[in-house]
């Protein structure tokens, strides 16, 4: 992929401030979960995916919506949030739980990794689930990509660069693909990818959020976070404060 328009990885949430976003394709990433929870709920039929900063805000919007029109989710370390109907677990989101609902939704980084892409042209929301569909989107869209790992507390996430090296990787081989050039943060990335794919599950239960998950007894959700390419859905972050719907 050369001489095209750049694709850049911001691993550490301190370098988005200075990121140029403006006219780019964000590529959002929390693999465990927020984001694989986010493609889950839309899979499974929810109307739209509300992120939220806080469990405050959740609640606020919760108040203001009619009774029964939404559920509530949310997780702090881990951990669901009191007071909320469900954690962010991607297992738990189904039909029964979501169609035609509304998730309001809060977690520990990838809700603020959202709020902190608003300023880009497109903002997608990407997992291993969905990662051929999300690149497939951003090789047509043919701008800058910035993939925007959401991180662990402010620190580099491996499961999230993952994802965005298995995205690079895809965009490959979609028209227009090769026209992309790779910078350094990119062919990280993208080797990260190749070097882990063949063990993928093992892979994300040695990171620091799978080894985490683990200890909640949320294997389900590893499993989730690991299905390479479920589903075809690409969710869309707009307006501020953002909606997540699919366009």
């Amino acid at each position: 992929m050369t001489h095209g328009p750049g694709i850049c990885v911001l691993f550490e949430p301190a370098a988005r401030p200075a990121a140029r976003l403006a006219g780019a394709t964000a590529v959002v990433i929390d693999a465990i979960r927020a984001t694989t929870t986010i493609v889950a709920a839309l899979a499974a039929g929810a109307r739209e995916v509300v992120p939220c900063r806080t469990e405050a805000d959740v609640k606020a919007e919760a108040a203001r919506r009619p009774a029964g029109s939404v559920v509530t989710a949310g997780e702090r370390g881990g951990r669901r949030l009191e007071g909320l109907d469900l954690n962010n677990s991607p297992s738990v989101m189904t039909a029964e739980n979501l169609s035609g609902r509304t998730l309001l939704l809060t977690t520990t980084n990838g809700t603020q990794a959202i709020h902190d892409a608003l300023s880009a042209e497109a903002v997608l929301i990407a997992a291993m689930a969905n990662r051929r569909a999300v690149a497939r989107r951003a090789a047509a869209l043919a701008r800058p990509v910035v993939f925007v790992p959401a991180g662990t507390v402010g620190e580099v996430s491996c499961e999230d660069t993952l994802v965005a090296g298995a995205v690079i990787e895809a965009m490959a081989a979609e028209p227009g693909g090769e026209a992309f050039s790779l910078d350094d943060s990119a062919r990280v990335a993208l080797a990260a990818w190749r070097g882990a794919a063949g063990r993928l599950a093992e892979a994300l239960r040695e990171t620091r959020g799978g080894r985490a998950i683990v200890r909640l007894g949320l294997d389900a959700d590893l499993d989730a976070c690991a299905a390479v390419d479920s589903t075809d859905v690409v969710p869309v972050a707009q307006g501020d404060p953002p909606v997540i719907r699919l366009t």
